[in-house]
């Protein structure tokens, strides 16, 4: 199985997406932008609290399956929107796959307004890529490949340490369990300064 035929896999989670809500806040009328959307499962329930919602990716066969019309392709590293934005943006498990960090938050910094909020969802992972074997024996038939799949070993002191520099305020960062998927995944809330 190839790259992208394994994300055209990956639906909705409710047990996520209900913590996405409880640190998001998402309110009518609000811009919001998922970064890494793969088809848009998310991106279609924001929908049920704001028309406002954008989803982007890189993967070109996941948006041509998109589930809904709010989804394009824009790279996590050069964002296709213009300064100040949108009033929120979340990332769900898009991180650990960036090859740069730094420029992730950069751009995220550039496109959200100020005092707007930032959750991104990625993997507990005590040891680089264990969350990621199984994915890559589906993927690649190898569970050593996994380090292939997630790039980076991300933890709120890691984020912590890119956003020093940047106009970011660390909110809260919480390890939660999925029950649905049996796995921990942290929730980083961040905040742009004024």
């Amino acid at each position: 199985m190839k790259n992208n035929e394994y994300r055209q896999t990956i639906n909705f989670n409710p047990i996520r997406f209900k913590t996405l809500i409880k640190y998001l806040k998402p309110k009518k009328g609000e811009k919001i932008l998922d970064i890494g959307c793969s088809r848009g499962f998310y991106v279609r329930e924001m929908e049920k609290y704001t028309k406002e919602i954008r989803g982007v990716d890189i993967d070109r066969i996941s948006l041509k399956k998109s589930v809904t019309k709010k989804v394009e392709y824009s790279d996590a590293a050069s964002l296709n929107f213009k300064e100040n934005t949108f009033d929120k943006v979340y990332s769900l498990h898009t991180i650990e796959h960036t090859p740069d960090l730094t420029k992730f938050f950069k751009e995220i910094e550039k496109v959200l307004k100020p005092g707007g909020k930032v959750v991104i969802a990625y993997p507990y992972e005590p040891i680089l890529g264990i969350q990621a074997i199984g994915a890559a024996i589906e993927m690649y038939g190898n569970p050593f490949m996994a380090r292939k799949i997630h790039l980076h070993k991300v933890n709120p002191k890691k984020i912590k340490e890119i956003i020093k520099n940047m106009s970011f305020s660390h909110i809260e960062s919480k390890l939660t369990f999925n029950l649905l998927i049996l796995f921990y995944e942290y929730f980083t809330v961040l905040r742009k300064n004024k």
